[in-house]
Parts: structure tokens; sequence; C-alpha cells
């Protein structure tokens, strides 16, 4: 094979932005790193949902559209917009409407920009891997879908049998399969995918997360220097357990009363789990901080004593490596891959999901230990973006090999 840089076309179904700046932002440094050897344009659709009555709304919507073509240090990122009717019932909208005019959006920015790529990578099996499958059938060209967790827990099990078949499709008609854990690897081999899929986890980026002074950050973000505290990152939604992080830490607070829960993060639970801080008269102790610039999150955790993750699902979360190479310990569910993460209890502890005793437990237990941050840091290495971006070349180069 000649010594041609290889064309990739990266599909996302979103991108970072100044409402929430930490959206697919691993998947953007990682898509970084790889430029440095590849010719990588990344695609992110824009959804441009439409009413046929209030016109001024949709004269709105269409103004707080993000750019159509922009750069991220010289890798080009395109925003085709894609229609949709709010008049259609949601179900068809979603699998069927929404589907076709993303696919036709595509369509219109890769013949009339004259894009040219040898690969289609896709983050997410549902619905980006399975546009990226069909637009590998158009045009001839392999497509690697790279699974993170909930398109595979969820579409697989959780949601209805359209959502079940649109996956299996999309694992079906692709090339190669990247799983972030081997538990998401596992479950993917159950439905008949073992000898194409291999597992690559997700990295961190080596040059903003690694350890700095606690009083330092502190001083920095006006943290009291005296409390412990303890820090969780995430989507306020459900599934990332922070209802039962707020039980544990009623716990924790009857037993020390020099802790402080700092959360970070917005979603559809936020008024709901600030309700439950004021029912439990933790509204002194518990902040709502909304989300932060991506690049003061390493000041929050070299700030934080320990991170929380109390999901009752995940793939294998970034948030864990990034907690390590700063040196600090994670508390986290027995769940998905986080147990091929925390290894060992130098690394952190574990407890069963949706337990907010054992979680109290554990966080007591963290909060009491001496933890080595320097063997945390050391042995999160591994993970960093500039490795693992070596292991996505290699499967680049494979998949090219055998098209």
């Amino acid at each position: 094979m000649n010594n041609k840089k290889k064309k990739i076309f990266v599909l996302l179904d979103n991108m970072p932005s100044k409402e929430n700046p930490h959206c697919w932002k691993h998947a953007i440094d990682q898509v970084l790193k790889l430029s440095k050897e590849c010719d990588i344009t990344i695609v992110s659709p824009v959804c441009l949902t439409l009413s046929l009555r209030r016109f001024k709304k949709n004269r709105d919507l269409i103004k707080k559209l993000p750019q159509y073509r922009y750069e991220i240090e010289s890798v080009i990122c395109w925003r085709p917009r894609y229609i949709d009717f709010s008049f259609i019932p949601w179900k068809y909208r979603k699998h069927y409407f929404q589907i076709l005019t993303m696919i036709v959006s595509l369509l219109f920015l890769l013949l009339f920009k004259r894009i040219k790529f040898d690969i289609i990578h896709a983050h997410f099996v549902y619905r980006p891997g399975y546009v990226a499958a069909i637009l590998g059938k158009v045009f001839g060209k392999p497509v690697i879908i790279t699974a993170h967790g909930s398109d595979i827990h969820q579409n697989l099990y959780k949601e209805g049998p359209l959502y079940r078949k649109r996956t299996i499709d999309a694992l079906r008609w692709c090339s190669r399969i990247i799983a972030v854990s081997e538990s998401l690897k596992k479950m993917i081999d159950e439905v008949g995918f073992k000898k194409k899929t291999c597992v690559i986890p997700c990295s961190f980026s080596e040059k903003d997360f690694y350890p700095r002074d606690k009083t330092e950050c502190r001083f920095k973000l006006l943290l009291d220097p005296n409390k412990r505290i303890i820090l969780f990152i995430g989507n306020l939604i459900r599934i990332k357990g922070v209802d039962i992080l707020i039980e544990a830490f009623r716990i924790v607070r009857n037993k020390d009363d020099n802790v402080r829960l700092i959360i970070i993060g917005e979603g559809l639970e936020k008024a709901v789990l600030e309700r439950q801080v004021r029912d439990c008269s933790l509204d002194k102790v518990v902040n709502f901080l909304g989300r932060k610039d991506h690049n003061e999150i390493p000041l929050y955790i070299n700030s934080a004593d320990i991170i929380v993750l109390p999901s009752r699902y995940e793939g294998r979360p970034v948030l864990i490596l990034e907690a390590l190479a700063c040196g600090r310990p994670v508390v986290a569910s027995r769940i998905g891959g986080i147990p091929e993460t925390i290894v060992n209890d130098k690394l952190g502890i574990l407890f069963e999901k949706e337990n907010p005793i054992a979680l109290a437990d554990a966080i007591i237990k963290a909060l009491e230990y001496s933890w080595d941050s320097s063997y945390q840091s050391n042995y999160v290495n591994k993970y960093n973006n500039t490795r693992l971006a070596q292991e996505i070349l290699n499967v680049y180069g494979e998949v090219i090999n055998k098209a």
C-alpha cells in the first residue's frame, strides 16, 4: 500500500457547543490526534424541526443554527441541515423521515462539495452508524462503527423492535466494529458479529488531564480549601444515577459534616434532583454548577477528593480515565466496562448499582483511604490519545487492505 494519507469521513450525531462543551469532546480529541496521520473530515448533521404554523419560531431556530462549515485545529467540520416537521408523529419522524432527510443532506454535501474519502467512521451505532452503513453501500466504501455503550445496551435490549432491527442492520452492513469495552463486545458477539468486532477503549487527552496541585486548583475555582469534595460530572438524566448519589450523600453527611457534593452537568432530571436535595435539607452543601467549559474540568477534578459515577448503566466512561489521569480515585457502579478500568483497589472502589447504602459506605471508605495518586496517573497512561490512536490507525489499514 502507498504512503498517501488515508481520507477518513467521520460521522458524529452532535458536536461540542457553547451550550454543551463536553458533547463528543473525547471523540473530537481522538480525531485531532488521528488527523496528524490521516486526512479527516468531520460531518455532524443538524436537525432543523420546522412548524407549518409557527413561522417566527422557525426563524428563531434557523438563527441559532451552527455554522455550515468551520475548522477545529485545521480539521474541516461540516454541519449539513436535515429537515424535520413537527406535525409528523414522532415514531415516523425519528425512524423514517429524519433518516431519509439526513441521508439526502449528506449525499448533497458529499457530491456537491466533492468530498473524497476512503473510509466512513461513525460513532454510535444508531443512527449515525446506520446512516453511515447506507452511505457505504451507495459509495462502495468500507464503514467502521464505534459502539459506545447505550447504543448497544439500550437499542438491543431496552427499546422497541425497530431500534433492535436498525442496530443489527448497521452492525451487519459495516466492515468493522470497534467496541469500547469487553462487556460491550460480548453483547455484540451475542447477536452474531464476533469475527469483525475488536475492543479499543475510549481515550483521554493527556495534554489536558494530569495531576495538579489541589490547593491551587481550589483557589482558582474559589472552593473551600478545608472541605472534602465529592464530585459528579455528567448529564443529569436517570441512567446516570444522580438520585442515588444524593441519597448516599445524605447518609455520608450524617457521619461527616465536612463533606460537600459538587454536581456538574445539565439534563432533564435537574429540577427533580434539586427538589430531592431540598427535601433532604442538603441545599447548603450540594451545589449544582451547571455545565462548565471543558478547560475547567481538569481543575474541578484536581480539586476533588473523589470522583463518583453512580450510573445505572455505562459503556466505558472517559471520565474515569480523566479522573485517574489527574491522580484522583473513583467510586463507581460495578456495571458495563467500568470494572475493566477499575481493576484493583488502588484505583477506586466499585459498588453494586442502585444501592445508596453501598455507595455511601464506598464514599466514606474512599475519603478515609490514603491513595497513591502517582500509581493512578501512571496506570491510566496506556489509555491516552496518542497510544490508542495508533490502534485505530491499524484498523483503518486493515479495512482498506481488505476493501
